[in-house]
């Protein structure tokens, strides 16, 4: 099999998924490898559309990747070897023997690092899972080509813990497809990850269905999972201008949302990069010649990203304040949950707007002189005078 250069030229959607699961679980793991094993979960393993002889370029092999160095360098740094359990779930009987060859020879207990494959439904697989993981966090990475195959009433025990962090693949462009379908059983086959029947009543009206439907998928797993925060990244198609899919992020610790905002910032960036070397391409291939303007095309694709946080930044401002009339003075903390799960901003983001609001006489400067900034334990409140 011959390396491509990219393996994910025209897969820049996988490409900027497996940048978040990738950065992500290296944040992760070397966070939680200080105090715990760590259970990775990947429901839908496949692989599917693997362009690399060694599968460097699916989600399973990442997660081992990223793991086994982790796990590594944790080992180094405080001479304890912690325990890292993977589970690789996959129901289509030829992409499981691929998977069960590829993850072989990486299943070592001796060396703290464990293996298990399950052919079957993931759904399945739950009872299986929840004695595979023990005492250790799960991240659990449900990655669908559909929207069947993990109905919340049936996963839900695996959320069932004092820790716990889930990303879901919310396949937007095949859900909001079928959302006015005539058929009455596509439309009851999404009740499983809308909260059960009636699903339609329960959407947003003030959004359009498919984002209401989003929406509503965010809602139910943080009901089902009681999740302290889920938020979603959208991440738009390569060459057109809207969204293939939502990546769905749930935790049950602030700090887990403060890296993921942190991760996605990054990852829109560089998809935005590549998106725009993608429509390049694309026209050439319809025109027969080079765009000139390909590295501005790129550089105007990352400032719409910016521009995008510049605006949720604003929203956010406005949101501040009306939550410190509301509710009297917050620690600083307690306005980064809310906020940092209302808008795509991050924890810097928030520290530099209460700078612009105490230099506008909004709320009162109350952590200190000099180029110190609001931090966790700083009590932020209105500027009454």
């Amino acid at each position: 099999m011959t390396e491509p250069a990219n393996p994910y030229l025209d897969r820049e959607q996988t490409r900027a998924k497996h940048f978040i699961l990738r950065r992500y679980l290296q944040a992760l793991a070397h966070k939680v490898l200080h105090f715990s094993d760590i259970a990775y979960i990947d429901g839908f393993s496949g692989p599917w559309q693997s362009e690399t002889a060694d599968f460097s370029d699916t989600s399973f092999m990442i997660a081992i990747d990223v793991l086994k160095d982790a796990q590594r360098r944790v080992e180094e740094n405080t001479g304890q070897r912690r325990t890292i359990r993977c589970y690789f779930s996959e129901t289509d009987r030829t992409a499981f023997s691929k998977l069960q060859a590829a993850v072989a020879p990486h299943h070592n207990p001796s060396q703290g690092f464990e293996i298990r494959t399950f052919h079957g439904p993931f759904e399945d697989a739950v009872s299986d899972i929840r004695g595979f993981i023990g005492s250790a966090l799960p991240l659990v990475f449900i990655d669908p080509t559909g929207w069947t195959g993990y109905p919340f009433d049936k996963i839900a025990p695996l959320f069932d813990r004092r820790k716990c962090e889930v990303v879901i693949n919310f396949m937007y462009s095949f859900v909001s497809r079928f959302i006015e379908h005539p058929d009455e059983r596509i439309i009851a086959s999404l009740d499983p990850i809308r909260g059960g029947p009636g699903w339609k009543e329960r959407l947003d009206p003030t959004l359009l269905k498919g984002l209401a439907v989003e929406k509503l998928f965010r809602e139910t797993l943080r009901r089902i999972g009681s999740f302290a925060h889920v938020v979603s990244t959208c991440i738009d198609k390569s060459t057109e201008d809207r969204p293939h899919f939502f990546l769905a992020y749930g935790t049950k610790d602030p700090a887990g949302l403060k890296v993921f905002r942190e991760i996605e910032w990054q990852a829109l960036r560089e998809h935005a990069r590549n998106r725009a070397a993608a429509k390049d391409r694309k026209r050439e291939l319809k025109s027969g010649t080079a765009d000139l303007f390909g590295d501005h095309d790129a550089d105007v694709s990352e400032a719409s990203v910016d521009d995008l946080v510049k605006l949720q930044k604003l929203r956010a401002k406005e949101r501040l304040i009306e939550l410190l009339r509301l509710k009297g003075p917050q620690r600083f903390e307690q306005l980064l949950g809310v906020l940092l799960e209302e808008f795509m901003i991050r924890e810097t983001d928030l520290k530099n707007i209460c700078l612009d609001l105490e230099k506008a006489g909004h709320i009162d400067r109350t952590w200190g002189p000099g180029n110190r900034k609001p931090d966790v334990g700083t009590e932020i409140r209105l500027n009454l005078a």
